[in-house]
């Protein structure tokens, strides 16, 4: 990769259009209101434009919701832009040329564009009339110069999904009709002309495959499978076309694309299909109505990449190449020649897309199980007698391992190291990743090498919407304690042609090999929620529990539901309904004589919120520790924590009543439906990011009033009396008491997560990412909402700090250093066996792995310690010990004799 742009992150950062030339390409963004130029060579972005209004009805900050971008074929340096309310013409070179406001309101609607050699043609819909209004720019000053109209059949939605404009044409299917739609183009020709083409059945597609002022190529594509390619022919001196239907047979699941050179005899046409791990391609040049010198090549592709999204066929410098889109959003360029097709670029663009998140921890070695096995047996004899074998299978494989490396030097040096980078370390920080990506494709990644151990594509995938996001759940089945057991993961999803059914995937993490006994095609009900069962089944396996939406539980795979679930434990299950924007609590009771697998939910409370909506749910990491139930205050005194495993964290927004937009945020108990924590912040913008761990809460928010970005932290403390010091239940009488501090950050946030370590000793940090491509590592202590105004010695002794409500971030607390990482959507923190360490691993359109010393290093020797010094020097101890006692006893002797 020579380079890259990284655009913004909202709306003015989506592409709507991409106009290339010989040495730049004009990129249209932001729904039609920005225009910039990227140099092919190194990137750089040679100009830049914004459009902006003086119409007082609308806000220059308001993203439009529809636009359409075109380059003017008989003038290809202007590009002429309509975004709802505002047509603008730019040249290649990046001048402005005009831009004028076009009246729009709720009954008409700007919908197509489309250019002549004299005028910039808009046509808007009418609803009231049903009437297509055309009014048509001069194309050199954008003065309105006269207008049209003509009836219309189609609503809004359906011009704009089953209409393409081309020249001075309008093409619109209905059904099994396509209508083409003739605009004039001058006022001495004020004719509309239709005409139709029929077609075998419905209509499901037109492509515009190739455009020009005389000249242009269409394909139909029906939903039976047929595909008819038609050519059109401009009628000299006239706005008419001609069109005809090409003699060529397509196959019903081939994608197609014309390139044309002007050191070709005519226009090439390919027919590109995919068929398991092989792509296919036919190259034919159209000469008149007909197909000659037809071509076929084959690429044999590494693995299985699902149907063609998107291609393009172009002849560079007499060469051949074709770029592809694959459905599991690999990317793909192959160079057509005489001796055959290549492939020359394979991108898994599909990392880009990452919504789930796991770790595995590897296996055990085989030295390391037979350690397992030192401590087996019953007796003193059999536990003796098991140690000696194990202990003599060590020392075999060692020398066996010795006699390899004598007789074979370093010919398996590649394969022994590979191997071994598959087996758990000594501290267990080398794991492996399990990601799921939107476009359904599961990635396994060495967390030591970031290489790819492994893929799956699952075709008709389609991701789970949690609220604003999308989410795939991932769950541990089996892990990889069980030795003689390989581990489990299974993930949930939905199928992209039926949103109501929902497959299951069980897989092995370390080789992706499918587990069948444990996939199923699609499940019998509808799924509501899904989680993990607390207790395991057969074969040390946990089973999904689905809640369907007559609020009946199910397990898979089928087992009672008192062996999936605790019967000494109540289980308690909450469950967010959308339409009435409330939380209902349920109490599932279970009957240890109870065979069946579903059971009805008794409703317990039920919290609903009344003008304001539920934007973000948040949950602690699974992984969370807490080691201590206090805190030791400066006069050796104890303030306890109020920790609660059961409270989750709501996000709503909404508008007052004086019209101010407010956010709130709460901490609700998901067993008694009761609220800890209520936080009201007005004048604020979301989204929210939130840590929940332990007793404390932070959370980040943009406010519009000083324009900055804010975190507040609270905690929350049962007091300086514990009310049960040896359990915890959401029934005890305890009102948390709450500190809270507000804090101003120096960059804006993407995504934020704290530190996690296998026994919770550590101290915490707070892993935040910024929009500038940082990942800033924040110690606890500064957002702790505890830090008084003014220090006391107390408060020293304690260690706390002063408050200041910055929060001065030191350069070296950026874990990333000079590596910057972009739109990142997700951090994901992991204990590893060291205490003093975690890793962290953040997502989004880059990827970044490091480890993380919250607490500095420890529990750990620093990779320069000089272990030949300190062995010298025991070894110089030892032996000057036996030295000085030598001497010691001569004198000793000598002394009594005298």
């Amino acid at each position: 990769m020579r380079w890259r742009k990284v655009f913004e992150t909202n709306e003015y950062g989506k592409i709507d259009r991409i106009i290339w030339y010989d040495q730049e390409s004009v990129i249209i963004s932001g729904q039609g209101r920005r225009a910039r130029s990227l140099r092919y060579a190194d990137g750089l972005e040679v100009w830049q434009l914004a459009a902006t209004t003086t119409n007082t009805n609308s806000n220059q900050d308001t993203v439009a919701k529809h636009c359409q971008v075109i380059k003017n074929r008989y003038d290809p340096g202007t590009i002429h832009i309509l975004s709802d309310d505002l047509l603008w013409s730019v040249s290649s070179y990046g001048e402005m040329l005009w831009s004028i406001e076009i009246p729009i309101k709720s009954t008409l609607k700007n919908l197509f564009l489309l250019s002549t050699s004299q005028y910039v043609i808009v046509g808007s819909l009418d609803s009231n009339s049903n009437q297509l209004q055309v009014t048509y720019y001069s194309k050199q000053d954008g003065q309105q110069a006269f207008s049209s109209s003509l009836p219309w059949s189609f609503n809004a939605k359906d011009s704009l999904n089953k209409c393409s404009t081309m020249n001075n044409l309008i093409l619109c299917s209905n059904n099994e009709e396509l209508s083409i739609i003739t605009i004039p183009t001058t006022t001495d020709d004020t004719n509309v002309k239709t005409r139709h083409i029929k077609a075998s059945s419905k209509i499901e597609q037109i492509r515009i495959l190739y455009e020009s002022t005389t000249r242009s190529v269409i394909l139909i594509k029906s939903d039976n499978g047929e595909t008819k390619i038609y050519q059109f022919n401009k009628k000299e001196s006239t706005s008419e076309w001609d069109f005809n239907e090409l003699n060529i047979q397509m196959k019903s699941n081939s994608f197609i694309s014309i390139a044309t050179d002007k050191n070709l005899a005519g226009q090439q046409i390919l027919e590109a299909s995919a068929n398991d791990q092989k792509l296919n391609f036919h190259v034919s040049t159209i000469n008149e109505q007909t197909l000659t010198n037809t071509r076929s090549y084959s690429v044999e592709l590494p693995e299985n990449m699902g149907e063609i999204e998107y291609l393009a066929y172009s002849v560079v410098k007499n060469t051949q190449l074709v770029t592809l889109r694959m459905q599991d959003g690999s990317l793909l360029v192959i160079k057509l020649a005489d001796n055959g097709a290549e492939l020359i670029l394979h991108r898994d663009e599909a990392l880009s897309s990452i919504i789930s998140v796991e770790t595995f921890d590897l296996s055990l070695s085989i030295t390391q199980m037979r350690i397992e096995e030192e401590f087996g047996g019953t007796g003193m004899f059999s536990m003796f007698t098991k140690r000696i074998s194990s202990q003599v299978s060590q020392l075999i494989s060692f020398f066996l391992r010795l006699l390899d490396l004598f007789t074979h030097g370093n010919r398996n040096r590649d394969y022994l190291d590979k191997q071994a980078a598959l087996v758990r370390d000594e501290f267990n920080l080398n794991k492996i990743l399990i990601v799921v990506t939107s476009v359904g494709k599961v990635f396994g990644i060495l967390t030591q090498s970031g290489g790819i151990l492994w893929k799956n594509f699952f075709p008709n995938f389609a991701p789970f919407e949690h609220f604003n996001a999308v989410h795939v759940p991932l769950f541990h089945i089996r892990s990889a304690a069980h030795y003689t057991h390989e581990p489990l993961a299974s993930i949930v999803y939905r199928d992209r042609n039926s949103l109501h059914d929902t497959h299951i995937r069980t897989f092995n993490p370390y080789t992706g090999d499918l587990e069948n006994n444990l996939t199923t095609s699609s499940l019998p009900y509808h799924v509501k929620r899904v989680f993990l069962s607390t207790q395991a089944v057969d074969e040390f396996c946990k089973v999904l529990l689905f809640v369907d939406t007559n609020n009946k539980i199910h397990t898979y795979p089928s087992v009672p539901l008192s062996r999936a679930l605790s019967t000494t434990i109540p289980t308690y299950i909450y469950l967010f309904d959308k339409s009435e924007q409330a939380f209902v609590g349920y109490y599932l009771s279970i009957d240890e004589n109870d065979q069946k697998t579903s059971t009805n939910l008794k409703e317990v409370w039920r919290v609903s919120f009344q003008n304001e909506e539920v934007i973000n749910i948040h949950t602690r990491l699974s992984s969370d520790r807490v080691h201590s139930a206090g805190i030791v205050l400066g006069d050796r005194s104890v303030l306890y924590k109020y920790t609660n495993p059961n409270l989750i964290a709501v996000v709503t927004e909404g508008i007052d009543y004086q019209k101010v937009p407010f956010v709130n945020i709460y901490l609700l108990d998901t067993v008694t439906g009761s609220v800890k924590l209520s936080h009201t912040h007005k004048r604020v913008k979301s989204p929210v990011h939130i840590v929940l761990s332990e007793n404390w809460i932070v959370y980040t928010y943009y406010n519009q009033r000083y324009r900055r970005y804010e975190a507040v932290s609270s905690s929350l403390f049962e007091g300086e009396a514990q009310y049960n010091y040896s359990t915890f239940s959401s029934f005890d009488p305890i009102e948390p008491v709450i500190q809270s501090k507000a804090y101003i950050l120096p960059y804006g946030v993407n995504a934020i997560q704290v530190t996690t370590t296998e026994k919770g000793i550590t101290s915490r940090d707070i892993i935040m990412a910024t929009p500038n491509g940082m990942l800033i590592e924040i110690p606890w202590i500064l957002f702790d909402p505890r830090r008084p105004l003014d220090l006391t010695p107390m408060d020293r002794e304690e260690g706390l700090i002063m408050y200041t409500p910055e929060i001065m971030v030191n350069f070296e607390s950026v874990i990333n250093y000079y590596k910057y990482v972009y739109n990142i959507r997700g951090i994901h923190t992991v204990a590893t066996g060291l205490e003093s360490t975690s890793i962290v691993f953040a997502y989004g359109l880059d990827l970044f792995f490091t480890r993380v010393f919250p607490s500095r290093i420890f529990d750990q020797l620093k990779d320069d310690f000089d272990f030949m010094i300190i062995g010298w020097s025991t070894v110089a101890f030892v032996v000057g010990s036996f030295v000085a006692k030598r001497f010691a006893s001569i004198h000793q002797t000598k002394k009594a004799w005298k």
